[in-house]
């Protein structure tokens, strides 16, 4: 009692907190009194925006792909390779300005040339400052948006497993789905930074070639040839970051692997083998890790070095103009200006952008090896293909061995008696027909003959384990293309009134990590709403109230019978108030009771 009221007030203190916070800064940044009602621009959308695919075919190489990345959105990344030019140019810009400061003011004595040349100074740093921040704002956003429809393309196939077979680790997919999906994305920035950064070089050199053209072709050559010598020596390293990134994803898949089987490890005795296989990746990858950095720091000492002594050859170049008497002072604190200024827009060519190419071109190979796993069980195509059109609410028939059959007609509640082994052959059978568990009928069809779209949008199967997403409960039932009145009806249901009511904060209230801020009871109910939700005709569920009390399980199988009338339910389960509820209750106990 003392820990819910605790745990209450620490609520309702956070509550408190956080309508304060808003009403003091209206856009939640937590900003001051001096800047909180500034206007905030370029802020994304709450909701995700709509992740199509990106195009990714058998003959799709890792440097084509990346290259579709790198223009994957163009409606943020050409306003922000804009901006970087603004930038860039206005980088460029600071040493002509003193050079002309100097020349027509100071020299002169001119203290009107003087203030007008260090007034369009201040606003030129105004324009490269705000340049510059738009641009990596934007670039960010292009960033992400690229994640989001890159990890939305892998949890596709990663998830729909029907027309392939992921052979990886569950570790390898992960390392593939988050370290390589984020080294792809870092693509996008090629097409920002360093097309502002080329503009920006030839700023200097057209600007060097009006203050003395032999400085401006020397530019216009050399630095074609120093980006040229540093995109050759990158090779190595290319292909050690692969090398790396490959051995790395292998020792997480192996780390998940024997964390997720290790009362199978403890119970078999095989702690210090799976320890030492372990150890030995661990060390591959280790090593692989050092190979890269090694390349990584020889590539980038070269590439430096070359930079360094051609921005050093260009100003003692100018020296020799001016004690030579060929540029003014102010021409020579420009030129020397600029040849600092070209310093980083020629490593940000030779160095970052070569690096940020390996390093997608790296994992754009590996997330194509995710995408390109053969097929498992592709429907057959040609003559045994089957494109019945089915009727609306098609009767399910189950199959398993011997002469145990399930049949659930239209509109009815069929419960399921089962032990555990039978109860997972059932909802292994109907997730995926072509899994061999069982053989599964629809409308008389072989649903393994069916395209996996039709069957999907008449079969839906809710798993005993409640998985939720991170996000709010109103999140975890917003389920595409269900009837938009139906949230409400099914958290009803579902019996989640004490919980999930208006006064409680309703559909905006946080979950949690897979739900860690509700019960087990409640976890469970929202996963049961969430299945309601879909409005599926043909409904799998698979014991959904083994975590709550006797009095909401009473609640909940009204709530079910009424939310799935005209509805198929096919109901798992052996609570008798559940059970009760049904149309009819097929045992399978009594044709299983002599099998081991």
């Amino acid at each position: 009692m003392r820990w819910s009221i605790s745990t209450g007030s620490r609520m309702r203190h956070l509550r408190t907190s956080i309508r304060k916070q808003r009403r003091g800064d209206p856009a939640g940044l937590g900003r001051g009194w001096l800047t909180r009602w500034l206007p905030v621009f370029g802020r994304p959308p709450r909701q995700a925006p709509a992740a199509a695919p990106l195009a990714a075919g058998e003959a799709t190489t890792a440097r084509r792909f990346t290259l579709r990345v790198i223009v994957a959105a163009p409606q943020l990344t050409i306003p922000a390779a804009l901006l970087s030019t603004v930038h860039q140019v206005g980088e460029a810009l600071v040493p002509v300005v003193m050079g002309l400061a100097i020349d027509r003011g100071l020299a002169s004595g001119d203290m009107r040339q003087a203030g007008f040349w260090l007034l369009v100074l201040g606003l030129n740093f105004l324009m490269l400052s705000l340049g510059f921040r738009f641009a990596a704002l934007l670039s960010t956003r292009a960033v992400q948006l690229t994640q989001h429809r890159l990890r939305s393309m892998l949890s596709a196939a990663v998830l729909h497993t029907r027309h392939r077979a992921v052979r990886q680790a569950d570790g390898a997919v992960l390392s593939t789905t988050t370290s390589d999906v984020s080294g792809l994305s870092l693509a996008v920035t090629i097409g920002v930074f360093p097309v502002g950064g080329l503009v920006g070089i030839g700023f200097i050199a057209a600007t060097l070639f009006a203050i003395y053209w032999p400085l401006g072709v020397a530019v216009a050559i050399g630095a074609p040839f120093a980006v040229v010598a540093m995109g050759a020596l990158s090779s190595p390293f290319a292909r050690s970051r692969h090398r790396s990134q490959t051995l790395l994803a292998a020792a997480v898949g192996q780390a998940t692997d024997m964390v997720a089987g290790y009362r199978v490890i403890k119970g078999v005795g095989a702690e210090q083998e799976a320890t030492a296989r372990y150890r030995r990746s661990s060390r591959t990858a280790l090593a692989g890790a050092h190979s890269s950095i090694g390349a990584l720091g020889r590539y980038l000492a070269g590439s430096n070095a070359v930079s360094g002594a051609f921005v050093a050859i260009m100003a003692g170049l100018a020296g020799w103009f001016a004690v030579d008497g060929r540029i003014s002072v102010g021409e020579l604190i420009a030129v020397v200006g600029l040849a600092q200024v070209l310093l980083p827009p020629l490593n940000m060519l030779t160095s970052e952008t070569v690096t940020w190419w390996a390093t997608a071109v790296a994992s754009g190979g590996r997330i194509l090896d995710l995408l390109a796993e053969p097929n498992r069980s592709a429907p057959p195509s040609g003559p045994d293909a089957h494109d019945a059109t089915l009727s609306a609410l098609p009767p399910v028939e189950v199959q398993l061995d011997g002469d145990e059959q399930i049949r659930v007609e239209p509109g009815e509640l069929v419960g399921v008696h089962a032990d555990d082994r039978v109860a997972a052959r059932i909802v292994a059978a109907l997730l995926d027909p072509a899994a061999g568990e069982g053989r599964v009928f629809l409308d008389g069809v072989p649903a393994g003959r069916l395209d996996e779209d039709i069957y999907r949008s008449q079969v839906r199967v809710a798993p005993h384990e409640a998985v939720l997403f991170s996000g709010t409960i109103a999140e975890n039932l917003d389920i595409p293309g269900a009837p938009p009145g139906l949230r409400q009806a099914a958290l009803k249901a579902a019996a989640c009134d004490d919980f999930a009511t208006v006064a409680l904060g309703g559909g905006d209230r946080q979950v949690g990590q897979n739900g860690e801020q509700l019960s087990g009871g409640q976890r469970q109910r929202v996963a049961l709403a969430r299945a309601l939700a879909t409005d599926a005709p043909v409904l799998v569920l698979h014991d959904p109230t083994t975590a709550v009390d006797a009095v909401t399980e009473t609640a909940i199988a009204g709530g079910l019978r009424e939310i799935r009338n005209g509805r198929s339910t096919l109901l798992i389960a052996s609570s008798p108030a559940l059970l009760g509820r049904c149309d009819r209750v097929v045992d399978l106990r009594r044709a299983t009771a002599g099998v081991s």
